[in-house]
């Protein structure tokens, strides 16, 4: 296989064959005005979405929209929303990575005590199931909860995001109970989905299902055929998408070692170690034993087809103050370029931590799915002044195009400037195929999201605080018109050029 480094001529990362390209698509049919989503306007947005060339997308349902009370029936204007976006997306050729619960909870739930209830864990298994019988027959990626690290550590042990608790360790039962809405959402999946077989553990080494090329001209033509997926699997593809980061101690004092270890057990080990080894981090256990029941750690461990990793940077951790409920804090990485958020853009962290993810668990991981966690960039004056990509004018081939002598990657080509959105994105489009170039088994990276995304939780009366500008799309504040960014056009190239690769 090629590497995929070829630095300095300019040229598009080289992607594994079978390695899929998908984006992030929340937020399809999102519109600034109060009342109902607008399925015309999400169905423009799976248009630009095709556009781009991918063939998976992640779309994540809203648990307050299909069921305000946090129990009972689907609401049916929300509902008939997710068939018209799933078919849509079928009709385009994507295959959709249905999210459960993305960590906004139905109001009276969380009035209830949230996921420090462990009754929670019931409602979510019983969305589980209604969405299975729904919708099983067209979804065939699932992942039950998102993000369990972040919404423990940040949302009830540091209160740094939402629902905003600063419960340090009191916090912890919140991840048993996230952990067991897990694997009861699992089951109630695998039980509902019309016409599918129950899910094998999935095996190691198959056959890749792209390495033909008749197969691969028509993705869809068989519905088992998926680079996602192991292809002798029969039933729904469940998994999980959790965050995950290196852990860099802010000095090799012990106190700031320590500090970072129980860090690192609760951000990557907590909830990964219960889902595939069907146990808790020694560390951790002692204080989890008065909220874990005969049969939850089995109900937990329930195979995966997939194991999701969201990476954002690594993480700088040192002792915290005495005045500090926690006992370690974060601290600012410095000597990397930043987003407009301040976070490190550091891809080379994230090809150190699959390979090192590999070599610790081994035979017990699932192929890995990555998602690159969105960045805020603020926009230039106008968008022709953040530089423009390759692909953004220039045709595949011929001298205008990109290897031609008067594109961009040939001698006679413009010195366009960065976008630094652009070699965000391709930064670690290139260390995940190293990784997987070094033996990891990455089946696929989801970038993006596609659109702008609000800043605060949405409402039903649209999107809450201004628009963040993370997309590859630009969504205008009042009037939601769409303009692609230079990122968009670049990975359209990247995926166009992977598809004539592969014939």
């Amino acid at each position: 296989m090629p590497s995929p480094h070829r630095p300095g001529d300019g040229s598009l990362p080289v992607l594994p064959p079978g390695f899929a390209v998908g984006v992030d698509a929340d937020g399809l049919g999102l519109t600034r005005g109060p009342g109902p989503r607008d399925c015309a306007t999400a169905a423009a947005d799976v248009g630009r979405l095709a556009g781009l060339g991918v063939t998976s997308a992640r779309v994540a349902l809203s648990w307050p929209r299909l069921q305000p009370s946090g129990a009972g029936p689907l609401a049916e204007t929300e509902a008939r929303h997710v068939d018209l976006l799933l078919d849509a997306l079928a009709a385009a050729g994507i295959r959709p990575s249905v999210t459960l619960h993305d960590g906004v909870l139905p109001e009276p739930l969380q009035a209830d005590g949230g996921w420090l209830n462990r009754a929670t864990a019931d409602r979510l298994a019983d969305l589980a199931a209604l969405a299975g019988e729904r919708w099983g027959d067209r979804v065939e990626h699932w992942v039950p909860v998102d993000q369990p690290a972040r919404l423990l550590v940040e949302g009830h042990m540091t209160g740094r995001a939402a629902p905003g608790l600063s419960l340090a360790f009191d916090a912890l039962p919140v991840a048993h109970h996230l952990l067991l809405a897990h694997g009861r959402a699992v089951l109630a999946l695998r039980a509902t989905a019309r016409g599918r077989s129950p899910v094998a553990p999935p095996s190691r080494g198959a056959a890749d299902p792209l390495a033909d090329p008749a197969t691969a001209a028509d993705p869809l033509a068989d519905p088992l055929v998926d680079p996602l997926a192991d292809g002798a699997v029969t039933g729904p593809s469940i998994g999980c998408a959790n965050h995950h980061a290196p852990m860099w101690p802010a000095s090799e004092d012990v106190a700031d070692v320590a500090a970072t270890k129980l860090h690192d057990a609760l951000w990557n080990a907590l909830f990964l170690e219960p889902m595939l080894l069907g146990r808790y981090p020694v560390d951790l256990q002692p204080l989890l034993e008065d909220v874990v029941r005969e049969g939850d750690l089995a109900t937990i461990r329930q195979p995966l087809d997939f194991y999701g990793v969201t990476y954002d940077s690594p993480l700088k951790i040192g002792i915290a103050g005495e005045e500090s409920e926690v006992p370690f804090e974060r601290c600012e990485l410095l000597g990397y370029p930043e987003t407009d958020a301040g976070t490190p853009v550091v891809p080379d962290a994230l090809r150190e931590w699959l390979i090192m993810f590999r070599a610790r668990y081994r035979a017990a991981l699932p192929p890995l799915q990555v998602t690159l966690a969105p960045a805020p960039y603020v926009e230039p004056a106008t968008l022709a002044d953040a530089g423009t990509p390759v692909a953004t004018t220039l045709a595949p081939d011929g001298p205008d195009g990109p290897d031609g002598p008067d594109g961009p990657d040939g001698p006679d080509g413009p010195d366009l400037p960065v976008d630094p959105r652009t070699s965000r994105l391709e930064g670690h489009l290139r260390a995940v195929a190293t990784a997987v170039q070094r033996g990891v088994d990455v089946r696929a990276l989801h970038v993006g999201p596609l659109l702008d995304q609000a800043s605060g939780p949405s409402t039903d009366a649209g999107p809450a605080g201004p628009l963040a500008p993370v997309g590859l799309l630009a969504v205008d504040p009042v009037d939601g018109a769409r303009t692609p960014r230079p990122a968009y056009h670049w990975l359209a190239a990247v995926v166009g050029a992977q598809t004539r690769s592969l014939g």
